[in-house]
């Protein structure tokens, strides 16, 4: 067992933040302490956190991967655990997680949730990873780490390097990314997190959040791959490889369908392009360049 730090980033989430921090103070795992990072809310969402018995951090807004660094940095715990503004623990989530790291020795552990969307719709998430999966299982060909339910040991995120504030979107994936050379991965198959899919969210944010998919890929972790892959087998080093190329290629090609569907095919055929080239063997990518191609106006 260890001491765990809470760590919770709001950008105004007052709507919710007092809901997620009364999930964090109702677990049955007590060795914990909460450390709030009011990223420059203009709505009071730091007041509502004075209320709690938690560490409360007023920063000027820079974003949620800067966030992320600053939390881990002023961290107490051995372990850290973020949940976000607008997420729901179970009673239960922080001891069982706990259990799980000190019976496997993992560095990070993560778990299962009900994504609950903003017309009220749950859709069940129940990963099922390869047998015997290595740590880079959990994040390629996606990111299957859900933020709110991940708990890891804060000196090896440290060690490793920590978030980087060049991340606004996709930003806990490069954590992992990092995070995963040399260091076991482990998965809780049970739901504990009640996860908010708001249209608002980042993870919704259509062009914007396939734009910060392939920077991340192509700009901070593609020139890093064969230093994070090297303690991997060399068929397994170049499967992983081939998935960070093809997913940066999927990230164009999501990018050129938002385009064309603002209405501007022209700008979305030179991604459709570079999409195909990365990413030849997905065939939602030839379609998406197809659909481009025959959206081109008949020559007068």
């Amino acid at each position: 067992m260890g001491r765990v730090t809470v760590c919770l980033s709001v950008y105004n989430g007052a709507a919710t933040l007092a809901k997620s921090l009364d999930s964090v103070f109702a677990q049955t795992y007590r060795d914990f302490d909460v450390l709030v990072l009011d990223d420059g809310s203009t709505d009071g969402s730091g007041e509502i956190a004075r209320g709690y018995d938690c560490r409360l951090l007023s920063i000027p807004n820079g974003g949620r991967g800067a966030a992320l660094k600053r939390m881990v940095e002023e961290a107490k715990g051995e372990l850290v655990a973020l949940i976000d503004c607008d997420d729901i623990w179970l009673p239960e989530k922080l001891a069982k997680q706990v259990a799980q790291i000190d019976a496997t020795g993992a560095t990070l552990v993560h778990a299962d949730c009900w994504y609950e969307y903003s017309d009220g719709s749950i859709v069940e998430r129940n990963l099922q990873l390869p047998k015997d999966p290595c740590s880079f299982d959990h994040i390629l060909p996606s990111n299957w780490i859900i933020a709110s339910s991940a708990l890891f040991r804060r000196t090896d995120m440290l060690a490793a390097g920590n978030f980087t504030p060049d991340t606004l979107r996709s930003c806990d994936w490069y954590g992992w990314f990092v995070l995963a050379p040399g260091r076991e991965f482990a998965h809780l198959p049970e739901k504990l997190v009640r996860y908010s899919v708001l249209s608002t969210s980042l993870a919704n944010a259509g062009y914007k959040f396939h734009e910060a998919q392939h920077y991340l890929l192509n700009d901070l972790i593609l020139p890093r791959a064969d230093e994070l892959l090297a303690g991997l087998p060399p068929t397994d080093a170049a499967k992983f490889k081939r998935m960070m190329v093809t997913r940066a290629g999927i990230a164009l090609s999501s990018m050129a369908s938002a385009l064309d569907k603002k209405g501007d095919p022209r700008s979305a055929r030179e991604l459709h392009r570079r999409a195909i080239r990365l990413a030849p063997g997905v065939a939602r990518v030839w379609t998406r360049a197809l659909r481009n191609l025959l959206s081109r106006p008949s020559p007068a």
